[in-house]
Protein backbone atom coordinates (compact mmCIF):
# COMPACT_ATOMS: atom_id res chain seq x y z
CA UNK A 1 0.00 0.00 0.00
CA UNK A 2 1.35 3.99 -1.22
CA UNK A 3 0.48 5.84 2.31
CA UNK A 4 1.83 8.32 0.46
CA UNK A 5 -1.42 9.19 -0.85
CA UNK A 6 -3.45 7.97 1.95
CA UNK A 7 -4.62 11.07 4.29
CA UNK A 8 -7.31 11.05 7.03
CA UNK A 9 -10.31 13.28 6.15
CA UNK A 10 -13.43 14.74 7.54
CA UNK A 11 -15.66 11.99 6.02
CA UNK A 12 -13.32 9.34 7.77
CA UNK A 13 -13.63 11.14 10.60
CA UNK A 14 -17.57 11.16 10.28
CA UNK A 15 -17.97 7.54 9.17
CA UNK A 16 -15.81 5.77 12.19
CA UNK A 17 -17.81 8.71 14.25
CA UNK A 18 -21.16 6.90 12.59
CA UNK A 19 -19.55 3.35 13.42
CA UNK A 20 -18.84 4.13 16.52
CA UNK A 21 -22.35 5.38 17.89
CA UNK A 22 -24.45 3.26 15.62
CA UNK A 23 -22.16 0.02 14.93
CA UNK A 24 -21.88 -1.70 12.04
CA UNK A 25 -25.34 -1.35 10.22
CA UNK A 26 -23.75 2.54 10.17
CA UNK A 27 -21.34 1.17 7.77
CA UNK A 28 -23.62 0.40 4.84
CA UNK A 29 -24.89 3.67 3.91
CA UNK A 30 -21.26 4.94 3.93
CA UNK A 31 -20.04 1.91 2.11
CA UNK A 32 -19.26 3.39 -1.84
CA UNK A 33 -18.35 6.70 -0.16
CA UNK A 34 -15.54 4.70 1.81
CA UNK A 35 -14.66 2.60 -1.00
CA UNK A 36 -14.48 5.26 -3.89
CA UNK A 37 -11.03 4.78 -4.48
CA UNK A 38 -7.79 2.75 -2.42
CA UNK A 39 -6.84 5.88 -0.69
CA UNK A 40 -10.09 6.75 0.58
CA UNK A 41 -10.86 3.29 2.36
CA UNK A 42 -7.37 2.78 3.19
CA UNK A 43 -7.83 6.26 5.34
CA UNK A 44 -11.02 4.41 6.81
CA UNK A 45 -9.36 1.33 7.47
CA UNK A 46 -6.42 2.94 9.13
CA UNK A 47 -8.62 5.40 11.58
CA UNK A 48 -10.59 1.59 12.64
CA UNK A 49 -7.12 -0.16 12.99
CA UNK A 50 -5.97 2.75 15.27
CA UNK A 51 -9.43 2.98 17.11
CA UNK A 52 -8.76 -1.01 18.29
CA UNK A 53 -5.35 0.01 19.28
CA UNK A 54 -5.96 3.26 21.32
CA UNK A 55 -9.15 1.17 23.11
CA UNK A 56 -7.08 -1.78 23.87
CA UNK A 57 -4.26 0.36 25.45
CA UNK A 58 -6.47 2.75 27.58
CA UNK A 59 -8.05 -1.37 28.69
CA UNK A 60 -4.56 -2.59 29.35
CA UNK A 61 -2.22 0.50 30.75
CA UNK A 62 0.96 -0.51 32.19
CA UNK A 63 1.48 -2.61 34.11
CA UNK A 64 -0.74 -5.84 33.15
CA UNK A 65 -0.49 -9.44 33.25
CA UNK A 66 -1.24 -11.41 29.96
CA UNK A 67 -3.47 -13.78 31.49
CA UNK A 68 -5.66 -10.51 31.84
CA UNK A 69 -5.62 -10.61 27.91
CA UNK A 70 -6.08 -13.81 27.94
CA UNK A 71 -8.99 -13.55 30.04
CA UNK A 72 -10.48 -10.28 28.39
CA UNK A 73 -10.81 -11.86 25.07
CA UNK A 74 -13.08 -14.94 26.96
CA UNK A 75 -15.28 -12.60 27.74
CA UNK A 76 -15.69 -10.69 24.61
CA UNK A 77 -16.62 -14.19 23.40
CA UNK A 78 -18.84 -14.47 25.85
CA UNK A 79 -20.40 -11.39 26.18
CA UNK A 80 -20.92 -12.11 22.07
CA UNK A 81 -22.81 -15.40 22.92
CA UNK A 82 -23.81 -16.88 19.80
CA UNK A 83 -22.09 -14.06 17.95
CA UNK A 84 -18.92 -15.67 19.34
CA UNK A 85 -18.29 -18.21 16.31
CA UNK A 86 -16.90 -15.78 14.16
CA UNK A 87 -14.83 -14.25 16.54
CA UNK A 88 -11.24 -16.60 16.39
CA UNK A 89 -9.74 -16.71 19.56
CA UNK A 90 -6.06 -17.04 18.35
CA UNK A 91 -6.75 -14.34 16.19
CA UNK A 92 -8.39 -11.55 18.91
CA UNK A 93 -5.69 -12.65 21.44
CA UNK A 94 -2.56 -11.94 19.03
CA UNK A 95 -4.22 -8.67 17.97
CA UNK A 96 -4.60 -7.73 21.60
CA UNK A 97 -1.15 -8.67 22.34
CA UNK A 98 -0.02 -7.01 19.40
CA UNK A 99 -1.79 -3.39 20.50
CA UNK A 100 -0.16 -3.75 23.77
CA UNK A 101 3.51 -5.16 22.67
CA UNK A 102 2.94 -8.01 24.98
CA UNK A 103 5.16 -11.34 23.82
CA UNK A 104 3.46 -13.10 21.04
CA UNK A 105 1.80 -16.46 21.00
CA UNK A 106 3.90 -18.88 21.04
CA UNK A 107 0.95 -20.78 18.32
CA UNK A 108 1.00 -20.28 14.65
CA UNK A 109 -1.90 -17.29 13.85
CA UNK A 110 -4.21 -18.18 10.96
CA UNK A 111 -4.09 -15.42 8.62
CA UNK A 112 -7.65 -14.53 8.18
CA UNK A 113 -8.28 -11.23 7.00
CA UNK A 114 -11.95 -11.94 7.40
CA UNK A 115 -11.57 -13.40 11.02
CA UNK A 116 -9.14 -10.28 11.86
CA UNK A 117 -11.86 -7.63 10.71
CA UNK A 118 -14.31 -9.41 12.78
CA UNK A 119 -12.60 -9.53 16.01
CA UNK A 120 -11.29 -5.78 15.86
CA UNK A 121 -14.73 -4.58 15.23
CA UNK A 122 -16.02 -6.63 18.08
CA UNK A 123 -13.63 -5.98 20.30
CA UNK A 124 -13.48 -2.49 19.47
CA UNK A 125 -17.32 -2.04 19.95
CA UNK A 126 -17.03 -3.76 23.30
CA UNK A 127 -14.45 -1.24 24.55
CA UNK A 128 -15.92 1.75 23.22
CA UNK A 129 -19.49 0.42 25.04
CA UNK A 130 -17.40 -0.31 28.51
CA UNK A 131 -15.69 2.70 28.22
CA UNK A 132 -19.19 4.05 28.71
CA UNK A 133 -18.19 7.67 27.01
CA UNK A 134 -20.58 10.94 26.72
CA UNK A 135 -20.37 12.80 23.82
CA UNK A 136 -17.11 15.28 24.89
CA UNK A 137 -15.64 11.50 25.94
CA UNK A 138 -16.83 10.33 22.26
CA UNK A 139 -15.36 13.28 20.50
CA UNK A 140 -12.00 13.01 22.75
CA UNK A 141 -11.71 9.48 22.08
CA UNK A 142 -11.99 10.75 18.33
CA UNK A 143 -9.65 12.98 18.53
CA UNK A 144 -7.04 10.76 20.77
CA UNK A 145 -7.71 8.19 17.31
CA UNK A 146 -7.22 10.82 14.72
CA UNK A 147 -3.69 12.30 16.15
CA UNK A 148 -2.69 8.43 16.91
CA UNK A 149 -3.41 7.32 12.87
CA UNK A 150 -1.87 10.31 11.73
CA UNK A 151 1.29 9.38 13.52
CA UNK A 152 0.28 5.75 12.43
CA UNK A 153 0.36 6.82 8.77
CA UNK A 154 3.93 8.84 9.20
CA UNK A 155 6.00 6.01 10.37
CA UNK A 156 4.72 4.08 7.68
CA UNK A 157 5.28 6.95 5.04
CA UNK A 158 9.25 7.17 6.47
CA UNK A 159 9.48 3.43 6.33
CA UNK A 160 8.17 3.64 2.94
CA UNK A 161 10.83 6.56 1.92
CA UNK A 162 13.87 4.86 4.09
CA UNK A 163 13.40 1.52 2.04
CA UNK A 164 13.30 3.59 -1.04
CA UNK A 165 15.94 5.06 -0.78
CA UNK A 166 17.87 2.12 0.20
Amino acid sequence: MDYSAVHIGEENILALRSFLLEGPEAWVPLQDEMQVDDETAAGYMSLLFCAFEVAVRRKFAQPYIVGQLVRFVADVRIAASEDAFPINPLVAEDMVRRAVDAPPLKQTVPEDVSATLHAQVFILLYLVAEMDLDRAGLEQFIDEVTAYTEEWLAARRDAASTSAVS
